[in-house]
């Protein structure tokens, strides 16, 4: 057997982000949420919630900044 000596850290748990964007013109209905079936890297189904954001470009793009930063400090202490 062979001996391999602990290196004392715990392994991170490994993740993956699912995520699609596409910018339209216009607006679209902020209530709507359509949820999309995925299958997940285990072989079991998941469903995905699409969000809609609009306003102009730079508007959309600090919402989604501040939701991207939201979601890592979510899994802060994963």
């Amino acid at each position: 057997m062979m001996y391999i000596p602990s290196t004392g850290q715990i392994p991170k748990p490994r993740y993956a982000l699912n995520y699609g964007l596409r910018l339209d013109k216009g607006t679209a209905s902020e209530l709507t949420h359509p949820h999309v079936p995925i299958l997940l890297p285990d072989g079991s189904v998941g469903n995905l919630t699409l969000h809609v954001m609009n306003g102009t470009a730079d508007e959309i793009k600090s919402q989604l900044l501040d939701s991207i930063d939201a979601l890592f400090d979510m899994y802060a202490d994963a």
